[in-house]
């Protein structure tokens, strides 16, 4: 298959219909590797971009925040197994080599390989691990120091992997590994069965945005409550009257919105004071607004029913308005993929989970 290598200016706009399958926020873990001396493995799928910190040092020597092996420049390579968060259709690759320098990887490949039963997996060793049949998906490609590269391959891969081997070569660091793709749609054979049509799980993506100044709204299609303040769609404080931040939210597959669940967990001092979500038919772009202008409070799910003669219209997207700025959690847009829409048993469709300082956070910064 043939790579093309994209330049750092156009990496952005090049996977801007991809997600990251193997970032640590979707789920992305290594699960096995040959060395991590002078830098932890698991810092390739950090979510963030990587920083510098001049004169850190610890044990093994210079901090670096990424994976750096020690010295052997032997016949041998440096690998390690990466689970995706999601399993899917890989487009491409982002490998950043920021601040490394000297100490750079100056060469790596990527395979892939497709697990069909996931407790196999989790309890393979690293033995085993070697000798699984991987399939070469970006052959080895020069690196230069501290430097990003994207690479693009010819069209996404006909397989949805659920694991890849990131190999250097023959040593040496790098930063971050970013893995493009689309992910394999996992939606419930009964198409009456209400699910959340936002999920990444589901396929959805964020194809639009005003701004992303401290968090990225693709954060919002994201399972559990989340941790921090870290894991959620933030923009930055705005000052102009009228102001208000969006993002834009294609599902995976189109359906009929039941309940819409706006989730500002951790942002207590940020949420928006507002929140109108729009809904867009298959080619249409007249909005159908499925929950105007609803007041929002910190820390905080939102639950709100759909009125009935809005579930009937099939939506494909929406377009989530943050009234005028701040930071939202998760966006849940429970619903089905045909009418009549049915809540299977387990479902947690307007199920509150509470966090353990869900009524005394207030009280403790006060």
């Amino acid at each position: 298959m043939t790579i093309t290598a994209i330049p750092v200016d156009e990496i952005a706009s090049t996977f801007k219909d991809n997600i990251d399958l193997a970032v640590a926020t979707r789920g992305g873990k290594v699960l096995t590797l040959t060395d991590e001396w002078f830098a932890d493995c698991a810092n390739l799928l950090t979510a963030t971009a990587p920083i510098s910190a001049p004169g850190r040092f610890v044990p093994t020597g210079a901090w670096y925040d990424g994976w750096e092996t020690r010295r052997h420049n032997a016949p041998n390579y440096d690998w390690c197994v990466i689970q995706l968060g999601y399993p899917g259709n890989i487009a491409g690759f982002e490998i950043d080599t920021s601040y490394f320098t000297g100490n750079h990887s100056p060469f790596v490949s990527v395979e892939g390989y497709t697990e069909s039963f996931p407790a196999k997996a989790a309890s393979r060793t690293h033995e085993e691990w070697a000798q699984v049949a991987w399939t070469p998906i970006l052959t080895k490609v020069a690196l230069n120091p501290s430097s990003r590269h994207g690479f693009k391959l010819e069209k996404p891969t006909d397989e949805a992997y659920t694991h890849v081997r990131f190999c250097m070569y023959p040593d040496g660091g790098v930063a971050r590994l970013r893995v493009y793709g689309n992910v394999h749609q996992v939606h419930p054979e009964n198409k009456h069965e209400i699910y959340d049509l936002a999920s990444a799980a589901a396929g959805s993506i964020v194809i639009d945005l005003s701004d992303a100044h401290y968090g990225h709204p693709s954060n919002m299609l994201l399972p559990g409550r989340g941790h921090d303040m870290s894991d959620g769609w933030e923009t930055k404080r705005s000052r102009s009257p009228g102001h208000v931040d969006f993002a834009t939210i294609k599902f995976g597959q189109p359906g009929h919105v039941t309940d819409i669940e706006v989730d500002t967990a951790h942002y207590m001092g940020n949420p928006p004071k507002a929140v109108t979500i729009e809904g867009y038919e298959i080619g249409s772009e007249q909005p159908i607004v499925l929950l105007s202008e609803a007041p929002m409070t910190p820390h905080r799910q939102h639950f709100f029913k759909v009125p009935v003669e809005l579930t009937e219209k099939r939506i494909a997207q929406i377009k989530v308005v943050m009234i005028p700025d701040g930071g939202i959690k998760r966006i849940r847009a429970w619903g089905a993929a045909q009418l009549p829409a049915v809540q299977p048993e387990g479902s947690l469709m307007g199920v509150r989970q509470e966090l353990p300082d869900e009524y005394t956070w207030n009280i403790k910064k006060n």
